[in-house]
């Protein structure tokens, strides 16, 4: 008895309560969203499920089977194993007439809190259904209806995606939403809720007819469709056998050498740092080796946020500090490489570079009688031997730049060796920020039980993004031993490159840290 005036006296409650804290549509609602996606060989299918407090608190005397008054997980999951089959049921969906059977591919359910201390409900499905047909180049239509809960009053809306590959056309519904899957209602439409239960559109995968009308956003533009991460979908084939994982790996070794052509990676960086730089094969190695670990470790470090401490730290949140850390490195090091290349070139003595000064006066000559002589200057020498300066005289600018030998000038500025530190704050630099197709990748395996293939292919995609970063590095660096030629080495703009190519790096870096704060 106390009971039943228990729940008599909430749902009097409800009705009186300030619509401004309970749900959006009012605490009787019953809303639903469905989104459609055609493929060439499959319709993928998105419901979600949101009713109000007084619907839910009507389906917890189901859910709560044991009548101890709470709602455990195991009794919501029971609950939406049960109401699943005739939910699906009333999902009609055909294609040319012909009916298309949808199974589920995965469901949630969660009780989002809502007034007066009592939950909603919410449940959310992704549905597969394979289509009956042949050809895809052909015209085909496919008509949709939600027949669940037509009862009840809420907010029905239906969304049609466009997959690339497939063009629609003539469509009742538009190919965006309004309510983000049912997360946010607009205030403007709650007196007049959408009531979308029908859908119906053409497809093919060739070009659509002329006089036909291409699928439109609801703010009237043309849909353009969704590009599907390719990298992330290596991981959703439905079996790993010998031949698929070892096309996977290629696959995916591909893809990180790609991402590692797209805009920033450090490709700048990099060709920047290594300008004017007297580096080696075994530098870029070193490089391509720390961006690869960089990389890998970072997409699981956040993989493992995104699983466990999401409560607490959003890894929407982490990303801009990683990429301010990221940035603040690539600022450091070109603002360290900018002063000591500037001081070199204007001669001056910096902690990493000292130069040996001496004059000769202009013309002299002196006899050395079949001995050899050596001039040293600093780290660099140049000998003489069994020779006389009787033959060529020669002359000693010594400028902290070039001197002349019988018409021939060479610079005395030492080469700059490449620093470890710089090298390994580049390279983390490089791999910092990770991928987030890479980061896809890793919770699809989690989910999936593929742990071991999702770590092996996102480290290969992190193999050919440090792969491609190290081939530009010896580009470069090679291009850098061109422009060391007698006839180039004393040009004005080839001596300012090194300068130049530092403050470019300073500059990149201050952006990248200007960007995440932002």
């Amino acid at each position: 008895m106390k009971k039943k005036l228990y729940i008599l006296i909430s749902l009097l409650f409800f009705l009186f309560v300030d619509s401004a804290s309970s749900h959006p549509l009012g605490n009787f609602s019953v809303n639903q969203y469905s989104r459609i996606e055609v493929e060439k060989a499959q319709v993928k299918l998105r419901a979600v499920l949101d009713m109000a407090e007084i619907p839910t608190f009507q389906e917890s005397q189901t859910i709560d089977s044991d009548k101890d008054g709470s709602l455990s997980q195991n009794e919501l999951n029971a609950f939406v194993e049960k109401i699943t089959p005739n939910y699906i049921a009333n999902l009609q969906l055909s294609i040319d007439g012909q009916p298309v059977e949808l199974r589920e591919s995965t469901k949630d359910i969660s009780l989002p809190m809502g007034s007066g201390n009592l939950p909603t409900l919410k449940i959310k499905w992704d549905l597969i259904g394979n289509l009956p047909i042949e050809n895809s180049n052909i015209v085909h239509q496919i008509k949709f209806e939600n027949k669940n809960y037509v009862e009840r009053v809420g907010w029905n809306e239906i969304v049609v995606g466009r997959v690339s590959g497939i063009n629609i056309f003539n469509s009742t519904a538009f190919g965006t939403g309004i309510t983000n899957e049912l997360e946010a209602y607009p205030d403007e439409n709650l007196n007049a809720p959408l009531t979308e239960r029908r859908a119906e559109f053409s497809f093919t995968s060739s070009a659509i007819p002329n006089n036909a009308k291409p699928l439109q956003n609801r703010d009237g533009h043309t849909s353009a469709p969704v590009e599907k991460d390719k990298f992330a979908e290596l991981i959703n084939v439905p079996e790993i056998t010998f031949p698929i994982a070892i096309a996977g790996l290629f696959l995916a070794f591909g893809f990180g050498a790609m991402h590692a052509m797209s805009p920033g990676h450090g490709k700048t960086v990099v060709g920047a740092y290594l300008v004017g730089s007297r580096g080696t094969f075994k530098h870029a190695v070193f490089l391509g080796l720390t961006v690869t670990i960089t990389h890998t470790l970072s997409v699981f470090a956040l993989g493992i946020v995104a699983l466990f401490a999401s409560n607490y730290i959003l890894p929407e949140r982490l990303m801009p500090f990683l990429s301010f850390v990221s940035g603040l490195l690539v600022f450091f090091i070109g603002l360290t490489l900018f002063k000591d290349r500037l001081f070199s070139a204007l001669g001056w003595k910096t902690s990493s570079h000292h130069h040996h000064h001496h004059d000769h006066a202009d013309g002299h000559t002196h006899h050395h009688d079949e001995h050899g002589h050596d001039h040293s200057h600093g780290e660099h020498s140049h000998n003489h031997e069994l020779h006389s300066h009787d033959e060529h005289p020669h002359q000693h600018a010594h400028d902290g730049l070039t001197h002349t030998h019988g018409g021939s000038t060479h610079t005395h500025l030492p080469p700059e060796n490449i620093s470890w530190r710089n090298l390994l704050a580049l390279g983390v630099s490089g791999g910092l920020l990770p991928c987030p197709s890479a980061l896809v990748l890793m919770l699809s395996a989690i989910s999936l039980n593929r742990i071991g293939y999702g770590i092996i292919l996102t480290l290969v995609f992190s193999i050919g993004l440090a792969a491609t970063l190290t081939a530009v590095g010896l580009v470069f660096l090679y291009v850098g031993k061109f422009f060391d030629s007698p006839g180039l080495s004393n040009n004005r703009i080839i001596k300012a490159l090194p300068v130049f190519s530092a403050f470019v790096i300073a500059c990149v870096g201050a952006v990248i840290c200007y960007n995440s704060l932002m």
